[in-house]
């Protein structure tokens, strides 16, 4: 294969900022077609990257147009539609996290890209940063050792995205900064602490800012181009979830698009032999060594473009046939685990057992 010949499905913020750009800068491919059914926003966006086919039906670019590739930036709704979909006629696929809104159709995305025989990736973008990839090879060495309990979360002080618009409407999104960036810092922890099973969940979800909500700027204004927002809001603004692993590990949650609070982004990771924590300060590891404390700060490459790599890893797993960083149980745990989130919340908080979902 020589031009990897794309298509984008949505046209949106995402697309935009991360996956048109990261395609534009990587060699051996071209983007070619895209689609979205707001035809002003449409013509914008190919005209800006220069993409020369347009369509309003996505079914009719997958039908027509001379692509080996897609990326899916459309709302989560439409994720297990458009992907297996995208996969029945060949393709091979991109889908923005949250890849799926329940396990359920997790698992019908999976199988259709094993039925396919063609890349299924999740774009957990989060997975590429310099940190992560430097926390990796640590663990990876065994440097930590058994990693038993992980907490982490995004915080945010006043950043609801596109209020009242798709990200803030259930029918669209499936919920709200759980499923936007609660899934981030899951599925990051999860990889890092090497994906052992999920047993059970608790959780809980807040709507403290719905009367006094404040659009955080995401999407871009720039990309909002032709949207028509209904000014519904009926997802939360706040969750946290607790999981329980088969190896006796446990994981902490918590995302929040609003709230009286701190921001910050952070993640820390308990082994037997070392830790690790992630937040605004960079990356320092925590051990001992000749009967002394150790702290330690490695250098990270923080110049990373996050979605360039993204897009360079799934381009080669097309060229070479390997098997994206994302695999198909990660996939479907982690979207098991934001499932039993909602579930235990709408339940008081009662425990979910991931195998009865």
């Amino acid at each position: 294969m020589e031009t990897i010949r794309v298509g984008i499905i949505g046209a949106g913020g995402i697309a935009q900022y991360g996956h048109l750009p990261a395609y534009k800068n990587t060699p051996g491919v071209k983007v070619v077609a895209i689609a979205d059914i707001n035809e002003k926003k449409l013509a914008y966006v190919a005209d800006k990257f220069g993409v020369p086919r347009q369509f309003t039906d996505y079914k009719e670019m997958l039908e027509q147009a001379d692509i080996d590739a897609v990326s899916v930036c459309t709302p989560n709704s439409l994720h297990r539609e458009m992907s297996v979909n995208a996969l029945n006629a060949g393709k091979h696929v991109l889908c923005e996290k949250p890849v799926a809104v329940t396990g359920a159709d997790a698992e019908a995305i999976i199988a259709a890209a094993e039925a396919s025989g063609k890349v299924f990736m999740g774009a957990f973008c989060q997975r590429f940063s310099g940190a992560s990839q430097v926390l990796k090879k640590f663990i990876e060495e065994g440097k930590l050792g058994d990693i038993y309990y992980v907490k982490g979360g995004y915080i945010r002080r006043r950043g609801i995205p596109g209020l009242g618009g798709w990200f803030t409407t259930k029918a669209q999104s499936g919920g709200g900064c759980m499923l936007d960036i609660g899934v981030h810092a899951l599925d990051r922890m999860y990889w890092l602490m090497g994906a052992p099973e999920p047993v059970a969940v608790s959780g809980a979800t807040y709507q403290a800012f719905k009367d006094n909500a404040v659009d955080g700027g995401w999407p871009p204004f720039d990309t909002r181009i032709g949207d028509v927002y209904a000014g519904i809001f009926d997802v939360e603004d706040m969750a946290t979830g607790y999981v329980r692993f088969a190896n006796g590990a446990t994981l902490l949650l918590e995302a929040t698009w609003a709230g009286n609070c701190e921001p910050s982004s952070y993640m820390q990771l308990f082994g037997t032999k070392a830790g690790a924590l992630e937040d605004s300060r960079g990356l320092r590891f925590f051990g001992e060594e000749a009967g002394s404390l150790l702290d330690i700060e490695p250098h990270v490459d923080t110049k990373i473009n996050i979605y360039e790599a993204e897009i360079a890893h799934f381009v080669d797993c097309i060229r070479t046939g390997k098997k994206p960083i994302t695999t198909a149980q990660e996939i479907i745990n982690v979207a098991k685990m934001i499932e039993a989130v909602y579930r235990s919340a709408e339940k008081n908080g009662q425990q979910i057992k991931i195998s009865e979902l």
